[in-house]
């Protein structure tokens, strides 16, 4: 059997390669679309079938061997910045911060000061109770009129 080798319309640039692909008919014309796809594909011959019968077929496909392009990275992604939430947000959030740090600076003193506090109004009741009047006369404390 003679096998058949498609032609390119045109010539092309670069060393020309033959190799013989071996595979299910699946596995094979997926090699052949790949290079195909790839713009590479220079000619091709027609399957033929494995001698052994096990399904498998083999063709010889020319292609033009270029190096492969390197990966480019994928193009970073611009982050969007709201300016406006960032302006609002940034304000609020310093506001309940220092509000909040207040509110426990407070609480804190208040608790310092609750002895104090205590003890003043224990002191202010005592000379509530001593400077009271005690009768008509009597202002209070040390009465010039009753003695007391």
């Amino acid at each position: 059997m003679t096998a058949r080798m498609m032609r390119p319309a045109h010539p092309v640039p670069g060393p020309i390669v033959a190799r013989r692909v071996v595979g299910t008919p699946g596995e094979v014309a997926a090699v052949v679309a790949t290079l195909r796809d790839s713009n590479r594909l220079v000619g091709m011959s027609l399957p033929a079938q494995m001698p052994h019968g096990d399904g498998r077929v083999w063709v010889t496909v020319r292609f033009i061997d270029r190096p492969r392009a390197a990966r480019t990275a994928a193009p970073a992604r611009t982050v969007r910045r709201w300016p406006v939430v960032t302006a609002v947000a940034v304000p609020v959030t310093a506001a309940v911060v220092v509000a909040g740090y207040l509110a426990v600076q407070l609480v804190t003193a208040l608790i310092a000061l609750l002895p104090l506090l205590a003890g003043g109004a224990f002191v202010l009741a005592v000379l509530a109770l001593l400077l009271r009047r005690s009768g008509v006369c009597c202002p209070g404390l040390h009465c010039p009129g009753c003695n007391h």
